[in-house]
């Protein structure tokens, strides 16, 4: 069949050139399984830029569409889409730009697949409170027309309460082919010299957007508790709207010199930073999946991360990783000894046979196999 994967989100999601970005190793899965793929993703526009195709493979490529927004809602141009296609899957969440998308398809006789993760609006106040009215008057109404699949069951029963009626759960997973699947063959004392560390240190990391939803000032404050008690150095990678603050916040601690913050690194580097690492801490309370989380179980590092809808989820029958109440859990994960090194390991095998995109990819093709809309 000749598919379409539609993104149009244009925050964080999907950012070009981001490491395990989710609608490229779907797309992957896809064409695994004999399919052509084109994944539209919506890029905030700037200036009179013009969409670019970029070819990832035999049968897949993705064209990066600059779009008008509002806040992370892009608003997809329906005539780049190719009308040819047999189907679509749409990373869709709460995108109130979505309902054009879908009469586009019903027009030419797509089938259109919701893709799920999110019901409401992360943002709060009137901004919050104004796209979820949006949400229910247009985008819910057409989850309501047909079959669409969720991230986790948390959000299918959160469908099914809103009227949503054929809702299938199928997980998001990593993309393999961009894993280093032989880390344990390199030398682990160089990986770590290589970031400034020491053989014999006690690394604490955690990857991603540094905003408010991360906490990723709270990070260093657990760290200093932790150092008060146990040495240790903590190493941060990634930036955004904090950054500044973040790093006058290292500063002001009393061991900034055994704090270590990236802003970036090339993304066939990112696998050091886990490879390095001892424990991997997430503090984001509505993380909806948390690929950094995969990444660093798949890696075997031991991860603490704060209840919430995806690690409630990935961290289940996960040895050697903490699914932690609050604060105060995190810090006594981090200060009791270490998990074995078997215990890692098998938890790494269990994300690569639960965590892949066979199951996404197969729930589509199911859905697309029936009748057209």
């Amino acid at each position: 069949m000749k598919l379409g994967i539609i993104c149009t989100m244009i925050n964080g999601f999907g950012r070009r050139g981001f490491y395990n970005t989710q609608e490229i190793g779907l797309g992957r899965e896809l064409v695994r399984q004999g399919h052509a793929v084109t994944i539209y993703k919506c890029v905030k526009k700037e200036g009179a830029g013009e969409a670019e195709r970029v070819e990832l493979g035999d049968r897949l490529s993705i064209l990066y569409i600059p779009v008008s927004s509002f806040g992370a809602h892009g608003c997809l141009d329906t005539a780049v889409l190719d009308p040819d296609m047999d189907a679509a899957l749409c990373f869709a969440d709460n995108q109130i730009f979505l309902p054009h998308i879908h009469r586009f398809c019903v027009r030419h006789g797509i089938k259109l697949v919701p893709y799920i993760g999110r019901t409401h609006s992360s943002s709060g106040g009137v901004h919050g409170f104004v796209m979820n009215a949006l949400f229910h008057m247009g985008t819910l109404r057409w989850f309501r027309r047909g079959p669409v699949i969720s991230k986790i069951e948390e959000v299918r029963q959160e469908l099914l309460q809103l009227g949503v009626k054929d809702v299938t759960v199928a997980p998001v997973g990593l993309d393999f082919s961009v894993m280093k699947s032989n880390f344990r063959e390199y030398d682990r004392a160089q990986l770590r010299r290589e970031l400034g560390l020491m053989p014999e240190d006690t690394v604490i990391c955690t990857v991603g957007r540094m905003g408010p939803e991360k906490n990723p000032l709270d990070l260093v404050d657990i760290y200093r508790e932790v150092r008060r008690q146990k040495p240790c150095k903590l190493l941060l990678v990634g930036e955004g709207i904090q950054s500044d603050e973040l790093k006058a916040r290292i500063a002001a601690c009393e061991w900034a010199a055994d704090i270590i913050l990236i802003d970036r690194i090339p993304n066939d580097q990112i696998w050091k930073i886990y490879a390095a690492a001892d424990y991997f801490v997430n503090l984001c309370q509505t993380e909806i999946f948390g690929m950094a989380i995969l990444e660093a179980m798949y890696y075997e590092v031991s991860v603490a991360a704060l209840v919430a809808p995806g690690p409630s989820v990935t961290l289940q029958d996960m040895p050697g990783h903490k699914l932690c109440r609050d604060y105060e859990d995190v810090k006594n994960w981090l200060l009791a000894e270490h998990p074995s090194r078997e215990a890692l390991h098998e938890s790494a095998a269990r994300t690569v046979q639960r965590y892949n995109w066979k199951p996404c990819a197969d729930a589509f093709l199911s859905i697309a196999a029936g009748e057209k809309q």
